[in-house]
């Protein structure tokens, strides 16, 4: 038992720069640390190489190629199994998105933004959760969530939804599903995302309040509705102000890494 752990502990150990960063953590503050504002990106999480590229990174099209297949089932159960009118499928579906909204902003705001914890693997967990997205807000490789993260939340919402709504589950289901991938995708466009459209104008804007000036605020990723209700809406400055704004903060320290 004992050596098996030690060969997963040497499998899953963690670079030198990850520890630190983990152990200097302050929690989530209204920008960025000073000492890692003018870097881009951020740096390596395992130390073992298959890993730090297949589980500690995503590309922004993974959510997709799970998500986009359960949301087909779930519909094709919906339809063919469970024989729905097509009106009731439709209002399940809908119900389905607004409830993950609601819970994509209650994780957000009330599980995400807890103060770092005394107790080293809890520490850890919320930095690998949230911390670190937040030090590095435009690492492409960790804006959407890896499968590692993702499926954990998707099984409790799956079993979740079945146990509460056991026969209308499957458009329900569909509309959580296709509600995350559109939590996953609108997040990783509001950073790294370049429209003429005035909605993801004003999506961009929305979000990088919460990370470059305020982040008791705007903790809705796809949709501001909740904001609104729970009052942590603030209306978002405009686009040149926010970009003087984060061009200012990431000069106002020299690179951590070349």
């Amino acid at each position: 038992m004992g050596a098996r752990a030690g060969v997963l502990a040497r499998l899953f150990a963690t670079s030198d720069q990850w520890q630190e960063a983990v152990n200097s953590w302050e929690g989530i503050g209204d920008a960025p640390a000073e000492r890692y504002r003018s870097q881009r990106r951020g740096f390596r999480v395992l130390e073992n190489d298959f890993l730090e590229k297949y589980v500690a990174t995503a590309h922004w099209s993974l959510p997709g190629l799970w998500s986009i297949p359960l949301v087909l089932y779930c519909l094709y159960r919906a339809v063919f199994v469970a024989g729905e009118e097509p009106s009731t499928i439709v209002a399940l579906f809908l119900a389905g998105m607004l409830g993950w909204t609601f819970f994509e902003y209650w994780l957000h705001r009330w599980i995400f933004h807890l103060p770092p914890s005394r107790i080293s693997f809890i520490r850890n967990i919320q930095f690998t959760l949230h911390g670190y997205h937040h030090e590095f807000p435009e690492d492409p490789g960790r804006l959407v969530a890896p499968p590692v993260m993702a499926f954990p939340i998707a099984g409790m919402l799956t079993a979740a939804v079945v146990f509460s709504f056991p026969g209308n589950w499957p458009s329900i289901l569909a509309g959580t599903f296709f509600g995350y991938l559109c939590y996953d995708w609108v997040h990783y466009f509001s950073h790294h995302g370049r429209t003429r459209w005035a909605w993801g104008k004003f999506q961009r804007r929305f979000h990088m309040e919460h990370h470059y000036k305020n982040a008791r605020t705007q903790f809705g990723l796809s949709s501001p509705l909740w904001d609104v209700v729970f009052l942590t809406f603030r209306r978002p400055r405009s686009g040149a102000l926010a970009q003087q704004e984060r061009e200012k903060l990431a000069q106002s320290s020299p690179p951590l890494v070349e």
